[in-house]
């Protein structure tokens, strides 16, 4: 959950620095990768020791989600839901902010997993190994007390534009 929130609090936090065009969408993107990898495959999972056993290719079908190529067909998918007219800009928004993911967990260590940022291509796996991946947790609080901060002063900047 921490990464999660500290995902989204530094999405939050590039938009604050570059016109807050879209921010919803792009702080989806930074969640989206977890969401659409994560949750079938902890769900299944517990189906699969708690209820009935399911073949072990649906448990482990979901981590492409989670690699650039399968980012890039989210993102895609996403984006036929939205107006025709939005739909370049939401694709880019949702693409921006699934590269942040995964830029952000890059730096982590996984103990050896690591990212197949090649996939389907190749499966070498590749992170930076900066930091252990539980280092996101105390760091989440003051990132989204600061990315609340932002959004906050921003919408009241607007108001005050408007109002003038």
């Amino acid at each position: 959950m921490a990464d999660l929130l500290t995902h989204a609090a530094v999405a939050v936090i590039v938009k604050a620095g570059s016109g807050w065009r879209m921010p919803a969408v792009f702080v989806a993107g930074t969640i989206l990768p977890d969401v659409a990898s994560r949750v079938p495959a902890i769900s299944l999972g517990y189906i699969h020791v708690h209820l009935s056993p399911l073949p072990e290719w649906l448990l482990f079908a979901w981590e492409p989600m989670h690699q650039p190529l399968g980012m890039t067909l989210l993102a895609y998918l996403v984006s036929l839901f939205f107006r025709v007219s939005v739909r370049p800009s939401v694709f880019l928004n949702l693409l921006g902010g699934m590269a942040l993911h995964l830029a952000m967990d890059v730096l982590q260590s996984h103990h050896g997993a690591g990212y197949m940022l090649g996939y389907p291509f190749g499966t070498q796996a590749f992170e930076l190994g900066w930091i252990g991946s539980e280092a996101t947790v105390p760091l989440a609080a003051p990132l989204c007390a600061v990315a609340w901060w932002l959004a906050w002063s921003h919408g009241r900047r607007n108001v005050s534009a408007q109002e003038e």
